[in-house]
């Protein structure tokens, strides 16, 4: 029989250079929920700091934009910069979660209900926070790393 995983909120963040995605889960992790969309800007940490307050979540995951083949891209150090960010500011654990096909798989949810891209710009990136906190939650629910600790 599987474990439960621990009771306590959880955020997930889609890293952008303009914009930045966040989701967040219910207490029991079951139900994952579109956030907000920040603008990435120079409020950003004051941003971060009342989301954190707000939830107290028991971890934080960022996506890593990898690229197809697995290796680091440009813009996955920019998110690690941004997860180190979040560090500065929250003392539990943070996670990289791949992220690789989600702003892929996000784009074709909103099609699927009739959203052009045009349109969803303003959630996209809530969509894609989303998936990459779910990931996560399906990591830590079948016993899988959940990503890599920062």
């Amino acid at each position: 029989m599987v474990e439960p995983i621990p009771l306590g909120t959880r955020v997930g963040f889609d890293y952008g250079e303009k914009r930045i995605g966040v989701a967040t889960s219910d207490r029991e992790s079951i139900l994952v929920s579109p956030h907000s969309t920040l603008l990435n800007d120079d409020k950003i940490g004051i941003k971060l700091k009342e989301i954190i307050l707000n939830f107290d979540p028991i971890y934080i995951v960022v996506g890593n934009p990898r690229h197809l083949s697995g290796t680091l891209s440009k813009t996955s150090q920019s998110a690690i910069d941004f997860a180190h960010l979040i560090k500065s500011l929250f003392d539990r654990p943070i996670y990289l979660v791949d992220e690789r096909f989600s702003t892929i798989t996000s784009n074709r949810k909103l099609r699927e209900v009739g959203i052009n891209e045009r349109k969803g710009k303003s959630i996209i990136d809530q969509i894609a926070a989303i998936g990459i906190l779910e990931s996560a939650i399906e990591n830590e629910r079948s016993n899988r790393t959940i990503g890599d600790l920062i």
